[in-house]
């Protein structure tokens, strides 16, 4: 059950990235500035085994991380995404081109196209979920069918 339950989950992601990546409008953006973060590791060299309790005040290396801020034109209106992936270079540079993608007449949920999964990635994820699910579900089915069967043996009694 668990495996038809991860497959149907995964296979909709897929389909959905599939769709969205072919029926959705392309339009050309630029960078116009980057979001400075400030990005922490709470994992790295932490005293002690991990789950137990310190006392104080704890503290993490933070290191400054960017993420590019691309505006887009859509009619006479001017939009903005911003881009999900962050590094400590400039991934984006200022003054760039990017492709942004957004569902038709949409272009609030605008996201960048190359930080979209790959067609050949979304539909071989989408062939192993159809390929899992089938086999969860056929294997289910099975099982049904044998529990059904054992209850429908009658014992008569010798008589």
């Amino acid at each position: 059950m668990l495996g038809l339950f991860l497959a149907i989950v995964t296979g909709a992601g897929a389909a959905r990235n599939l769709w969205f990546s072919r029926t959705g409008t392309t339009v050309e953006g630029v960078v116009v500035r980057q979001i400075e973060e400030l990005s922490v590791d709470w994992r790295d060299d932490l005293p002690g085994p991990l789950g137990t309790q310190q006392s104080g005040i704890q503290t993490a290396a933070a290191e400054r991380v960017y993420r590019a801020v691309v505006e887009f034109q859509v009619g006479n209106a001017t939009h903005e995404v911003v881009a999900n992936a962050r590094a400590t270079v400039h991934l984006y540079p200022l003054g760039s081109k990017v492709d942004v993608l957004f569902p038709r007449g949409r272009p609030e949920r605008a996201r960048l196209r190359p930080e979209l999964p790959g067609f050949w990635m979304q539909a071989g994820i989408l062939f192993a979920a159809t390929l899992v699910g089938t086999g969860s579900g056929y294997t289910w089915w099975k099982l049904a069918v044998r529990r059904a069967r054992r209850r429908r043996r009658v014992v008569k009694p010798a008589g």
